[in-house]
This record gives structure tokens, sequence and C-alpha cells, in this order.
């Protein structure tokens, strides 16, 4: 590989898009006002490294407010400054930086309702630390409140419907919802384990291919730089959702627990306005809610043949979907397939079993060559149709027999999740004995 094909993708990451906050946007921003000839050398290059999104205008053009309004002179009599003070209102914090070494001037700009103000010479690292200061004095009491109160809301919701619905379910109603609020063209939230080299497509909305269930992390190098800096990275590859009606997506990064992170994608619509930062912190504690809902639980594992992560994953799937049935009267079904395949397709045999069955199913490798499915909300009938149904659909990949036990609940032998395992195995064996069959657990 070249050495300019090595650095396409990250260069990807600094592509101008229309109309996709890019990570500069979503930093605090300072809106420059007042005497260009009156600001120190160096002031713009220092602000932007201090972290703030610097622009130039002035507090009478229309738009979104900046965080903070650093405004520049060289007057000192109180009517000047009064004048330069009024058309910036008081919705954003305002700091008046004076050319003249008066020590007096500061006091004047304060008792006349300046934020903060500061008189040459200036220290420009403690202008940034004050401009700082400042946003968060004004964002703070307003914002900081609200926003534990959206994000315990949310968490207590997520709480309550995990004893009705499954954690995929809540993941997807969360990504729904967040599409229709923004009018996004497309949102999806994508799991990636650690060390792993795909990542797995949990809910989609939008302009999403509905048979997408993973993605090659290597074409994707925005989702480690995200989750390494813990900020948002434009996205700007045109293939990750089906429309290029956005032309890129923001990645907001979603830590998570037990080795598992997560990312949120976010496509906008062509020519619609960039996503403010309350949006957006919405949109995190929304990603934040999903990500509790799919934790991996500690549970004894039932099969050494599997992944540590698949034998949690499938305990914790499995009891869930126990209670659930036994406290709202429902009935739910567990089947184990043995498929006789050829020496590496397991994989792809799996995938495929991902994109046949419906989102609220569940399947995980159960061994070398066998792969345990939970179907909600289904009885012994479903599941014997749902299994002819994966023999039609697999009948093009290279593979054997297809053999496969099923135990639906409710069951006069099921008092614990832990029964289903040995019921399911024993159906299993009777299938394989009339060959390539289904055996029903009785």
């Amino acid at each position: 590989m070249t050495d300019a094909a090595a650095k396409e993708p990250f260069d990807r990451l600094h592509a101008p898009r229309p109309n996709v906050p890019r990570p500069s946007e979503l930093r605090p921003s300072v809106l420059l006002v007042g005497d260009v000839a009156a600001r120190p050398e160096g002031l713009e290059r220092e602000l932007t490294r201090a972290g703030f999104h610097v622009s130039e205008g002035t507090c009478a053009e229309p738009g979104v407010p900046a965080d903070a309004v650093l405004l520049t002179t060289r007057a000192a009599r109180a009517e000047d400054i009064s004048a330069l003070l009024a058309p910036c209102g008081d919705t954003s914090p305002r700091v008046i930086l004076f050319a003249a070494p008066d020590p007096d001037l500061p006091g004047t700009a304060l008792g006349l309702g300046a934020d903060d103000a500061v008189a040459a010479p200036v220290h420009l690292a403690e202008l940034c630390a004050r401009i700082h200061a400042r946003i968060r004095d004004r964002q703070g009491p307003s914002r900081a409140p609200y926003e534990r109160e959206t994000r315990e809301a949310l968490q207590g919701l997520v709480r309550e419907a995990r004893t009705a619905l499954l954690p995929e379910e809540i993941v997807l109603a969360l990504v729904r919802r967040l599409a229709r609020a923004f009018d996004l063209a497309g949102c999806a939230f994508v799991t990636i384990e650690a060390g792993g080299e795909e990542g797995r497509v949990v809910a989609e909305a939008g302009a999403g291919r509905e048979d997408r269930q993973r993605l090659d992390l290597r074409g994707y190098p925005e989702f480690a730089e995200s989750l390494r800096t813990g900020l948002p990275v434009l996205l700007p590859d045109e293939e990750i959702f089906a429309s290029t009606a956005g032309g890129g997506a923001l990645v907001l990064p979603v830590p998570g627990n037990g080795g598992t992170n997560g990312v949120l994608l976010i496509q906008q619509r062509q020519g619609s306005a960039p996503l403010g930062q309350a949006q957006l912190r919405l949109a995190a504690s929304l990603a934040e809610a999903a990500a509790r809902a799919l934790e991996v639980l500690p549970a004894p594992s039932r099969n050494g043949r599997q992944t540590p992560v698949e034998a949690l994953t499938l305990d914790r799937r499995l009891h869930e979907e126990f209670e659930r049935a036994r406290r709202y009267s429902l009935s739910f079904s567990f089947v184990l397939l043995a498929i006789e395949a050829l020496a590496g397709v397991g994989d792809r045999i799996a995938g495929e079993l991902r994109r046949i069955l419906r989102l609220p199913d569940f399947v995980s490798r159960y061994g070398e060559s066998e792969f345990a499915i939970v179907l909600p909300e289904t009885d012994s009938d479903g599941a014997c149709r749902s299994i002819g149904r994966m023999r039609e659909r697999l009948a093009s990949l290279p593979r054997g027999t297809l053999s496969a036990g099923v135990v639906s609940y409710p069951h006069p032998a099921v008092t614990q999740p832990d029964d289903l395992f040995a019921l399911v195995e024993a159906a299993l064996a009777r299938g394989r004995l009339v060959g390539a069959g289904v055996g029903v657990a009785d």
C-alpha cells in the first residue's frame, strides 16, 4: 500500500462536506466584534488553541448566537463602552478587551453590564480562561440541572422498558425517535467490541440499508478516533447510509462497560441547518440510554464452546425473555440449530441468520457448527416455520445437513431459564436421529 493510500482514510476526517456540523463547530464559539486594530497579536490563534471556534462579525447579524462575544476597543469613555455593549444584548456573556493600559476601564465596563473585562497588557491564556469561565457561569445554572434530569429520566425509562421490551427494541425506538425529532436523513447505533474488527449495527432508521448487520471497522477509522478523543468526528462517507442526501455523517462516541463501546451516527438532510449544541447533547443522552439498554450483565456461561461475550449475552437474553414471558403470560421459543458446515463459513452463516431473523430475534454461536436462537412471542409451530424459512434461505451456502431442536415456553418442565438448555439439547439430539429433522421438546 502506498503512503497516499494509507493516509487517505484519515484525510477524510477533514474533508469539507455541506450541512454537516464539523468538529470545530461543536466547540464553544466566540464572536469577535469591534476594533480589529485593538486586538493583540495572536489573539485568534490563541483562542483556537484554547478550544474555541472563532468567527468575526457584528452582533446585529442574524444567526445562532455565539457562546461568548469578545469586544475589542480603544474606547475609554463610558458612553462609548455602553454603545459597544448595547447591540450584543445579554443572551451571551460579553467580554471587553481594552487596548488602552488603563486599570480603571475594566471596572467601568463591569458597571455598565459587561460580564468580564481586561485591559492591556493582555495575557492571552488568562483571557481564554476567563471566557471559558464566563461561558460556564452563564450556561451552568440553566443547563446542568436540566441535562441531569433528562439523563436520569431517560435511564429510568430504559429500566422500565426492559421489563416489557428487548434491548434491541428499546434502542430501535430511541433511534427512530431521534431521527423523527431532528428530521434526519439517517441515524444508526453501532456497537464495537474491544479489539474487534467488526461493528454490529444494532438499530438503524431513515435511509439505512435494512439488511446490514455488520460494518468492517477497518474502513471507518473515525469510530476509533471519536472513542479515543471523546469528541464528535465527521464521517465523510457517502456510503454509510443508502441515501447520499446528507453527504456525510457525524459520529458521536458512546463509551460503554464490559469492553463494548458504541457510536451513534447522525446524517442530516441536504440543506438543513447544522444541529446546535443542545440538540447534540440530547442525541448524546439518547445514545447513553441506548448503551445502558445493551449492557451485558454478568451471568454464568452454559456452554464452554462459546466465546465469553456470546455466552454472557445468550444467558442474559434467555433470562430477560423468560422473565418477560412469565410476567406478561407470553410465549417464546429457544432453538438450537446444528449445521454441518464447511470450515471457515460459520461466521458467514451466523451473519445470514441475523439477516433472516426479525429485529427482536436473537442469534449467537453455540459451538463450531451450532447456533442458538431466541424467538420472542413465538410458539413451537411458529418456531418450526421459522426453521423452514432458514433452511430455504441457507440452501445456497456451502454446508451439509441442518438439524434443529426447539423448546417453547410455557413448558411444564421449565421453572427457570437454565431448564431450557437441557431440553433444547435433548430436542436437537432427536432431530439428528431422524436425519436433518426438527426435534420439539415434549
